[in-house]
């Protein structure tokens, strides 16, 4: 008579169990890692260098056009809330403000044409700026298409950092996928209404005192103003500006409800109709349309609740966040710029060479916050392999003006100087971003474009890194750090710009 088989033990079989489970639960998250972080644009590159020998061989005349389109959400439906980016999740809008824009420039010089358009928004991925480029038609004829954000803490969420909770995105598809389209739409305008113009190049030495605040150590600013004054090559009415800052948007701070363009959306409203006063204009306007690109924010600059703005009008001096205090930061912005060319108008061409050096990167990231926020589908952006993601820099030179394109926050001690080998760092090391890129940058006036074709988050010198006890300068652990992709990203971004300013200095490949 055959014997019953043996059964294994109860604990065996238990024990065969769970690892199943853990084996099938380790596969579906693996599975699921690999779906949302997949490249969606596998094989997209941008390797471009744009010289400027035909344009000095044979000068031709600069056009120059600009172009505004509306993307102001709609906040009036319960069921479809609002998140407003920017402090802390699960915040809705609950009004609008002033208006939301993409706001664009195209500059042609006869032989090269490119496009900027800024955004009020908290920051747009690099595969929404592939989405913008892959929307515009060819017979545009655009070389370069750069896209960059306010960097706005009082607007939707694009991100997905600011939704409901910490668990889930509050980016709204259907409103990403207008400013898309609003972001071609304003380059198109742009393109249209490019006619003869001539540009005036000013760089505005600022005071930071009672306008923004740096809070972390090192205390270093980009609070310096610099634009670009537009003219009508015949008549020399203002077609527009392109006007540079480096300031966190968030004057209203973290209460603030309202969908608001904040300080970049009264800088250009002013600059186009003036400055108002109880009595009429205090400030005559210029006219034209207007574009606001920020500079470098991280470090961190900001219009802080102790800082103390005081109105150009009134003589007010406001010191609570609100729209009041907005108004007047935004204002002594505008002013500046109006006095500036009142003042002393700037010597202006009506024909430049423009070059353009672009190149993707593969950035490691470092950050499991963000490894498990793209896990969770919080955010939502491509790998373009393991650990890796794209992003892009790049540099532009239209004549004696440059723009250093940086797609994210960058601390201004690596643009103006001032990295220290900080007591407390977490890494013990000289520092590694030198020389500042303004002082190796080309030209006379040499922009910094922040949030430019990407945000990454901040841009950290490693010396200056700071994540473990003790801290820096001995003080309390600084903020920084939990938006960044890690200690790795400074360094590379900027020994991939000053690649490119040297392959700009050597001219054409040979």
């Amino acid at each position: 008579m055959e014997s019953a088989p043996r059964r294994r033990p109860l604990a065996w079989r238990l024990l065969r169990a769970v690892l199943a489970l853990v084996f099938a639960t380790v596969a579906v998250a693996l599975a699921r890692f690999a779906w949302v972080a997949r490249d969606r644009f596998p094989g997209y590159q941008v390797d471009l260098a744009l010289d400027a020998a035909s344009a000095i061989k044979e000068p031709r005349p600069l056009r120059v056009g600009f172009g505004t389109v509306d993307i102001t959400p709609d906040v009036s439906d319960p069921a479809r809330p609002v998140w407003i980016a920017g402090f802390g999740s699960g915040k809705s809008a609950v009004g609008v403000h002033d208006p939301l824009v993409a706001a664009a420039i195209a500059i042609d010089n006869g032989h090269a044409r490119i496009a900027v358009v800024a955004l009020d928004a908290i920051g747009f991925f690099h595969d929404d700026v592939i989405r913008v480029r892959e929307a515009v038609p060819a017979d545009w004829k655009l070389d370069y298409v750069v896209v960059c954000s306010t960097h706005n803490h009082s607007t939707p969420d694009l991100m997905g950092l600011w939704g409901p909770d910490p668990f889930h995105s509050g980016v709204d598809p259907a409103y990403r996928d207008r400013v898309i389209r609003s972001a071609r739409d304003a380059i198109g305008a742009a393109v249209t209404n490019l006619a003869p113009a001539r540009m005036a190049a000013h760089h505005i030495p600022v005071n930071p005192e009672g306008l923004v605040k740096d809070t972390r150590k090192p205390v270093v600013f980009d609070a310096d103003l610099r634009f670009l004054h537009f003219t009508d090559a015949s008549s020399g009415r203002t077609l527009g500006t392109l006007v540079g800052w480096g300031n966190h948007p968030e004057t209203p701070w973290s209460e603030n409800r309202d969908i608001t363009a904040d300080f970049p959306g009264v800088l250009r409203k002013a600059l186009a109709e003036g400055i108002p006063s109880t009595n009429g204009l205090f400030k005559a306007g210029l006219g034209g349309h207007h574009v606001f690109v920020n500079g470098a924010v991280g470090g961190l600059m900001t219009t802080h609740p102790s800082t103390e703005v005081t109105d150009p009008v009134s003589g007010e001096r406001i010191l609570r966040p609100s729209h009041d205090k907005t108004r007047a930061l935004g204002h002594q912005l505008a002013l500046r710029v109006l006095d500036s060319i009142a003042a002393q108008p700037a010597p202006s061409v009506s024909s430049a060479p423009l070059t353009v050096h672009a190149r993707t990167l593969d950035l490691p990231l470092d950050n499991p916050m963000f490894l498990l926020g793209t896990f969770m589908g919080v955010l939502e952006r491509g790998y373009s392999r393991w650990l890796h993601f794209r992003t892009e820099v790049a540099l532009i030179t239209l004549g004696d003006v440059s723009f250093a394109c940086v797609p994210g926050e960058i601390y201004p001690e690596i643009v103006n100087g001032g990295v220290v080998r900080a007591p407390g760092g977490d890494f013990d090391v000289d520092p590694v971003e030198v020389p500042p890129l303004r002082q190796i940058m080309p030209g006379k006036v040499p922009f910094l474009l922040g949030l430019a074709n990407d945000e990454i988050g901040y841009i950290i010198p490693r010396s200056e890194w700071d994540e473990r006890p003790p801290h820096l300068f001995g003080e309390k652990a600084p903020y920084g750090e939990i938006n960044s992709c890690g200690p790795r990203t400074a360094p590379l971004l900027h020994a991939a710009l000053r690649e490119l300013i040297e392959q700009q200095r050597l001219g054409p490949r040979r």
